[in-house]
């Protein structure tokens, strides 16, 4: 009989101790995934100013995404262009809305790039933060394209 005792006894002791792993939280795999596709630009309002031969602009913008990404964004940049060699740069920031990899949500971006030609770009663009069911996924990637008019992005991603 003592050693029934002893038994349900140091049973009892390794089931108390194995409870408080019960309510830790559960670990989520980190999921990494490389996507693409295409977007079209649509300029909704610009200021242009003209300094010594060079474009100062300041847009306002919305992008339309399909592939991994697939949603709009709306944006804002601020482009500067050599006028006499059609080289420039242009950044911003915007807020995307939609689904990535099937999942809903929204995220906010900085991007930036190279212009070459008065038209062609090629740059890059981090995601900063993210809403809804994109709260965690983060990522960059490079984004090239004709300016104001159609693009490509491609990027490594991670939901964590």
């Amino acid at each position: 009989m003592r050693e029934v005792k002893g038994i349900v006894k140091n049973f009892g002791s390794v089931f108390f101790l194995l409870v408080p792993l019960l309510v830790l939280p559960t670990v989520h795999a980190t999921q990494i995934i490389s996507g693409s596709g295409p977007f079209s630009t649509t300029v909704i309002s610009s200021v242009t100013s003209l300094v010594d031969g060079i474009a100062i602009i300041q847009e306002t913008f919305t992008l339309s995404l399909t592939g991994l990404f697939v949603g709009t964004t709306l944006g804002t940049a601020l482009v500067v262009i050599d006028l006499s060699t059609g080289s420039g740069v242009f950044h911003g920031m915007q807020t995307f809305t939609g689904t990535a990899n099937g999942v809903a949500g929204s995220f906010q971006m900085s991007f930036s790039a190279e212009i070459t030609g008065f038209t062609s770009f090629q740059g890059q663009f981090t995601i900063l933060t993210g809403s809804g069911g994109l709260s965690n996924l983060h990522g960059h990637g490079t984004i090239a394209g004709i300016v104001n008019v159609s693009g490509t992005y491609s990027g490594t991603f991670t939901f964590t």
